[in-house]
């Protein structure tokens, strides 16, 4: 059973952490509700020389009582630098970036390993077609009732477009997250290129903040969670943090990598993206590292029951390798109104991933990070914590043994140029 537990959250491209906080506190009283538990949440304290908020939370029911040290490591102002920039660079760079997704066959992996990324992919190129579209129309239409030379009425119709199509930009073009999503693959190419120097300074100090974490022999386990394109940060953490201490999870609490609505395929499917599935394997390989990966149909910003260490497609639940990967329902998670609410807001489907439960399920993020079930027991039991919890919010059996991970599967990862048989790259 944990009683203490060190959390460290590692957000997507979207710059709510210095909301996180806020959010956590709402959703812990919904959590609390649903597993009839009590629950405590302390004020945040931030230290913007190490980049992350800080917050305690204490959970507890009958027979247990957990203390959460929960580490929210930021990169907001990284995302809001980009979210800056000119007009015409986002265009010009999500231009290049496109060519290059395209050209290097990756856009390709992309729709075979998931066809809802895939369209995910291309929904701010789609978007800006559909803006050029519009704009050219409505421009070509005002400067037909214009009494002018033809070349004159062309000249006012190109200048009246470009002014239009700029204004569906911003409205809807931000209520609809073009502008982010044309900034989230410009970020992601310059990513996989290793041209991010800011990003590689952040995931330094991330690696420092584990390694010292991991010394604390007061806490019983970590959980480094993932979330979105925070998942692949998230591996690449973990792997710096192994290059500075080959012991890590070896002395002091376990450390465990939870990934969801995750995006690492985004760059271990690149042929260019060689140091990514590096990462991915050395965390399989090393047996100290616990992880685990959870799927959602209804979750388009991710890659639904496909491996992204092996490059693979896996059907059923995947408990017999590393990672774990599990398949879970969103419907199953939420009451029924709430679903059929947010059934056609993708984006807050892909939240849920890391917010409460309205119903108890196999999965549920808050009590990963703040409930006494250790990360392995949660992982591999069939129905997760929901046939390990009583109506109360007492634990079952609260000093049963702590399960082994399983071992690293004997299918190793292949470069995207090399696809395996029955692999969604061949």
């Amino acid at each position: 059973m944990i009683r203490r537990r060190g959390v460290f959250h590692i957000s997507g491209y979207d710059p709510i952490g210095a909301h996180w906080h806020k959010l956590f506190k709402r959703e812990l009283a919904i959590f609390a509700r649903t597993w009839n538990v009590s629950s405590e949440i302390s004020d945040f304290t931030s230290r913007p020389q190490d980049s992350d908020a800080r917050w305690t939370v204490t959970t507890a029911a009958s027979n247990w009582r957990v203390q959460t040290e929960y580490v929210a490591l930021l990169w907001d102002d990284i995302v809001l630098a980009d979210f800056a920039r000119p007009m015409g660079e986002r265009l010009s760079g999500s231009f290049r970036a496109f060519i290059d997704f395209i050209g290097s066959g990756a856009a390709l992996r992309y729709f075979r390993a998931n066809w809802q990324y895939g369209l995910f992919f291309l929904y701010p190129y789609l978007s800006l077609c559909l803006f050029v579209a519009v704009a050219l129309a409505v421009a070509l239409l005002a400067a037909s009732y214009v009494e002018l030379p033809k070349l004159m009425q062309i000249a006012i119709a190109l200048a009246l477009g470009v002014v239009i199509f700029l204004g569906l930009l911003q409205w809807p073009g931000r209520r609809w997250r073009v502008q982010q999503g044309l900034d989230d693959w410009i970020f992601s190419w310059d990513y996989l290129y290793d041209r991010r120097p800011d990003v590689d300074a952040r995931l330094d100090r991330f690696a420092d903040e584990l390694v010292a974490q991991a010394r604390h022999n007061a806490l019983d386990e970590i959980v480094v969670v993932g979330h979105s394109l925070g998942a692949t940060l998230a591996i690449e953490v973990v792997a710096r943090a192994l290059a500075r201490d080959e012991n890590l999870g070896r002395h002091g609490p376990s450390v465990c990598l939870l990934t969801v609505g995750s995006t690492i395929p985004k760059f271990t499917l690149h042929p260019a993206g060689e140091r990514f599935r590096r990462f991915a394997a050395q965390i399989v390989s090393e047996p100290s590292i616990a992880w685990a990966e959870y799927h959602a149909r209804a979750d388009a910003i991710s890659f639904y029951k496909f491996n992204p260490v092996t490059l693979s497609r896996f059907y059923g639940d995947r408990i017999e390798g590393k990672p774990v990967c599990r398949r879970i329902r969103l419907h199953h998670m939420l009451k029924l109104q709430t679903y059929l609410r947010y059934r056609l807001r993708f984006m807050r489907l892909h939240y849920q991933f890391v917010m409460a439960n309205e119903r108890r399920s196999t999965y549920d993020y808050f009590m990963m990070v703040c409930g006494p079930i250790p990360f392995a027991r949660s992982v591999i039991t069939s129905k997760g914590p929901n046939i390990l919890m009583t109506m109360d919010g007492a634990l079952i059996d609260p000093d049963a043994p702590v399960p082994v991970m399983p071992p690293a599967a004997t299918d190793a990862a292949m470069p995207p140029n090399e696809p395996k048989h029955g692999s969604a790259t061949g």
